[in-house]
């Protein structure tokens, strides 16, 4: 081979390693095959787990829905948030307080309207165990006097509504999420469960918001927002 065939063969040689360096270099930077590219993948909400972590007296104080944060109409009430609460909030009138009790906090919210005026009671309670909150959940329930009311979806791990069976048409929800029970007692509400279930609801999310390290933002206008918008 002569010389200038000898140097010919090096130039092809140098071109053809530049050109696959080239094209290895680019499909290390392309995308795969067929994937979209500058897609934005939706926020997913990790919050709705069962509550298990133990809160602090300040967190489950936030958790605690404000009044603008309950439904439209509602003002708080003269112990609104009265923190930190006492055993036998988590106990039926009159009875010890319930085994494996923690700390509990309380929500109170007088409505104010042109014809009507009644109020919102809500109570929180963590307990040290799943076993302890489902005991006391269990014996929680007033059922004296009540009758189901029907609302569609749980709220928490397991819930019930309960209608007054007097003229008031007073309304009870319970639920219960791991460690925490919540109740919410709606007064004049006419036997209808629906601002009962927001209040326990955005009570639960929030306290989830908590527990995952996030601030407590949820509210019962907007979980009806929400439900609404899945077909309730």
């Amino acid at each position: 081979m002569t010389r200038s065939h000898l140097a010919l063969t090096a130039t092809l040689l140098t071109c053809l390693t530049l050109s696959a360096c080239s094209a290895d270099k680019s499909s290390q930077g392309a995308p795969p095959s067929g994937g979209a590219t500058g897609t934005v993948q939706p926020f997913k909400d990790d919050t709705d787990k069962p509550l298990t972590r133990q809160l602090t007296t300040g967190e489950l104080t936030q958790a605690i829905p404000d009044a603008e944060d309950v439904v439209p109409g509602y003002y708080p009430g003269s112990l609104h948030k009265n923190m930190p609460g006492e055993p036998d909030d988590c106990a039926l009138s009159d009875a010890p307080a319930p085994a494996g009790w923690q700390r509990a906090g309380n929500g109170d919210y007088d409505y104010r309207g042109s014809t009507v005026s009644r109020g919102i009671d809500l109570d929180v309670c963590q307990f040290d165990t799943a076993a302890h909150a489902k005991a006391a959940y269990d014996r929680w329930q007033d059922k004296e006097e009540t009758a189901p009311a029907a609302v569609r979806g749980r709220v928490g791990e397991e819930s019930v509504f309960l209608a007054h069976t007097g003229s008031s048409g007073t309304v009870y929800g319970y639920s219960r999420s791991g460690t925490v029970v919540a109740r919410v007692q709606v007064e004049d509400a006419g036997g209808d469960p629906t601002d009962a279930h927001d209040v326990l609801a955005a009570t639960i999310k929030r306290l989830q918001q908590v527990q995952a390290g996030r601030r407590a933002t949820a509210t019962a206008p907007e979980i009806a927002a929400a439900e609404e918008a899945r077909g309730r």
